[in-house]
């Protein structure tokens, strides 16, 4: 009985041990890198989808990519018109970027991404973009000068720009999540096409603004490196300074080892406000002066205007968010949702209006923590 109980059982498991039901070859699907999104001039979505070329493998040559374009009343529709052409059927499951047009993004993205939510292939972790030009099907026909495929050259790109902190690295999961939060509005990295040495090439250009999920604008790269201090995204790059004296002006690098920041929102006497508090370690990395900053009181110099400079950009871009844009992308309402949240319970109706006129303090403490491998400038004899 025992036995019979125990081959029953084996056999049971058998389908079990089977291979994946729904395993296709890699010559059976064609591999999505990349997609950007269109509307045609009737409404109907545009898509052009970078694939993997993969006759390469078999030889010495580079992988390459194969633009595909189709149209369809949706962006399912429109995949599926791809099986009438000569192409395998499309596989999501390795795509990295996803560019929308200005059209695409002034309409709504949570459609977009509420379709690479809801099929099994698209990751959750795919790298969100829109097009300040035209279209994006502009932006993907351009082939980088660094990688045979776009979406590889871009992802590669987005990773390497936390040692400049001019982008910002946005996942779709990560754009919904701000989307669906309070007192916050969310924010994409921005593509555009720029001129090059050996001729045009994408560049990431700053900062798409949202409210809901709703474009509104864009910021450049400059703009960018403001905002990633405030929203604690910093992980490395460099603060440049002036250091100014009746006969020159000249730069110095600060390389930033680490930078921290902690909004605070305070509620006194009935009236709102926000402080910014920023904590940077850095160490100088470049002199273009001929001072030398080998003393703490020469430091204290350097600290203070790299203090007031940074400061200053911070602050011109709240006024710009508050003035213009009117979008909370700091994410101060946010702070009074987490921290006051009796106080947001009663004003996260008026937020808007509130956060135009929101006074916010803006705290900087930049700390040198040594000069690199020289104490003194180099200097030239006689």
């Amino acid at each position: 009985m025992k036995k019979t109980f125990i081959l029953l059982y084996i056999f049971l498991l058998m389908p079990l041990c089977t291979a994946c039901w729904d395993y296709r070859e890699v010559n059976q699907m064609t591999i999505v890198a990349g997609l950007a999104v269109d509307k045609t001039f009737n409404g109907d979505y545009l898509l052009t989808f970078e694939a993997v070329d993969l006759q390469g493998v078999q030889s010495d040559k580079p992988v390459k990519s194969v633009l595909i374009e189709s149209q369809g009343e949706t962006l399912m529709d429109a995949i599926r018109n791809t099986i009438s052409k000569d192409f395998p059927k499309l596989y999501f499951g390795h795509t990295t970027v996803v560019i929308l047009s200005r059209e695409i993004a002034e309409d709504g993205v949570l459609k977009i991404v509420d379709f690479l939510f809801r099929d099994a292939e698209p990751r959750l972790n795919i790298n969100l973009y829109v097009s300040e030009e035209k279209t994006a099907n502009e932006i993907m026909k351009y082939k980088p000068s660094m990688s045979e495929i776009l979406s590889v050259e871009l992802t590669n790109i987005l990773d390497e720009q936390k040692n400049l902190a001019k982008a910002l690295l946005v996942p779709a999961y990560k754009f919904v999540n701000a989307v669906a939060e309070e007192g916050v509005s969310a924010v994409l990295p921005s593509l555009c096409i720029v001129d090059n040495v050996d001729g045009k090439t994408v560049k990431l250009c700053g900062t798409a603004i949202f409210k809901s999920d709703k474009l509104q604008g864009f910021i450049s790269d400059e703009e960018t490196y403001a905002l990633s201090f405030i929203l604690d995204e910093v992980k490395g790059g460099v603060i440049v300074t002036n250091i100014e004296s009746e006969t020159e002006e000249k730069a110095l690098s600060l390389e930033i080892m680490e930078s921290s920041t902690n909004i605070k929102p305070v509620y006194s006497d009935n009236k709102l406000s926000v402080e910014v508090n920023i904590d940077t370690k850095t160490f100088l990395n470049e002199n273009m002066s001929t001072k030398s900053f080998g003393d703490e009181q020469s430091r204290e110099e350097v600290k203070k205007n790299a203090e007031d400079q940074l400061k200053d950009r911070i602050e011109r871009l709240i006024e710009k968010m508050q003035k213009g844009y009117g979008a909370d992308v700091f994410g101060f309402g946010n702070s009074v949702y987490k921290n006051i949240p009796k106080l947001w319970k009663e004003k996260w109706e008026e937020w808007d209006i509130i956060f135009r006129d929101l006074d916010v303090t803006v705290n900087i403490n930049i700390e040198i923590e040594h000069t690199g491998l020289l104490s003194d400038s180099l200097k030239l004899g006689d």
